[in-house]
């Protein structure tokens, strides 16, 4: 994140405070021209490991550096623990060793000395252990990101089949109807249409058999009467469909008073969208009773040419009240969206006012689907 300490920045702020230390030791004890120099070489190749990835090798070159230097300006030993922080956080410790030798051989190893090395080394190992930890951290961070992508997308996966499960169910549920009215009603009316037509020809020519025709040919209507009647009788379910189920839902509110109101031809709404505009009130009213004191509730379902619209208002409620709206309205927003629609809620000084919007096909006039 922009501005926040990383182990990287912590890294670079090390490696800055290293050659202000050793800046200042040239200063305070005239290192000359080497002291100049080393600072130089150094000063390049930390400003070189800040833009780019070096190879570990470059540890020795550091390390050469310096030692070469302590031959004109001994403190140049001090310099020693730029490469030994730079092995350690970058997990190379071997390479340090050149570093860690010549300062224990050269001669009598000062405790300044023993405490800088020993400081630059446990704080580069340090950092690299913050660094190893916060990759850790952020690998878990995108690998649970990218899980709840997979869901977020499995989920939309499941509504969208949801969808079309009701949609097949319904062409399913019209086409088995339209085989059993050309089957059974069909064949009956056909049947009775040729009994006529016998009768017809039979009466014309006083023939008796007229009578037993004609007879057939009521039995027959009678009979597809009765499959006509069964079939209508099986296709109307328990439970009342369309804007009928939203009124009975309306109906059985009983906290306050609740006015429904219906605008438009509700049978051109399909199965699949009173699956949605059903839950959708409920948890309205639902809301009302446990988030609100409203005095009334007013519920208006419009069905347009191309979209179907519900909106619940109550007058309990004007101000959105932040974490009490969740679950149930972002689980119907999902729906919403699968059948590409949407569910909004305002609060205002008449209330709050819940509104879900699904689209409708385009239809014909015979109202057949274009």
């Amino acid at each position: 994140m922009k501005g926040k300490l990383n182990a990287e920045k912590a890294a670079n702020i090390w490696r800055i405070a290293g050659l202000f230390f050793l800046a200042m030791l040239w200063i305070q004890d005239g290192g000359g021209e080497a002291g100049v120099i080393l600072l130089a070489g150094l000063g390049v190749i930390t400003l070189a490991r800040w833009r780019f990835t070096l190879p570990s090798w470059t540890l020795l070159l550091d390390q050469a550096a310096s030692i070469l230097a302590f031959l004109y300006w001994p403190p140049a030993v001090f310099a020693l623990a730029v490469p030994l922080f730079e092995s350690m956080f970058k997990g190379k410790w071997m390479f340090a060793l050149p570093a860690l030798t010549f300062a224990t051989f050269y001669g009598e190893i000062t405790l300044p000395l023993a405490v800088v090395l020993v400081y630059a080394g446990l704080s580069g190992g340090l950092i690299r252990a913050w660094k190893v930890e916060a990759g850790k951290n952020l690998e878990e961070a995108d690998r649970q990101r990218h899980d709840r992508y997979e869901l977020e997308e499995l989920k939309e996966e499941l509504l969208l089949a949801n969808i079309k499960a009701a949609q097949m169910a319904e062409i399913t549920e019209r086409n088995r109807l339209a085989r059993q009215l050309h089957d059974d009603v069909g064949h009956e009316l056909t049947a009775s249409v040729l009994a006529l037509q016998a009768f017809e020809h039979l009466w014309k020519e006083n023939d008796p058999q007229a009578a037993e025709m004609f007879t057939q040919a009521r039995e027959r209507l009678d009979k597809g009467a009765r499959y006509l009647r069964e079939t209508v009788h099986n296709i109307k379910p328990v439970k009342e469909l369309g804007a009928e189920g939203l009124r009975e839902i309306a109906g059985g509110f009983t906290a306050c008073p609740a006015q429904f109101q219906v605008y438009g031809d509700t049978s051109r709404v399909p199965v699949h969208l009173w699956s949605i505009l059903y839950p959708c009130l409920k948890e309205a009213l639902t809301n009302v009773v446990r988030h609100s004191k409203a005095e009334k509730v007013e519920i208006e379902l419009v069905v347009s040419p191309y979209i179907v619209r519900l909106s619940v208002l109550n007058d309990g409620l004007t101000e959105p009240v932040r974490g009490r709206w969740g679950i149930g309205i972002r689980n119907l927003r999902q729906r919403a969206r699968a059948a590409g629609g949407s569910i909004s809620s305002t609060a205002e000084s008449r209330g709050f006012q819940l509104v879900c919007v699904l689209p409708l096909d385009k239809e014909t006039p015979g109202g057949e689907p274009v």
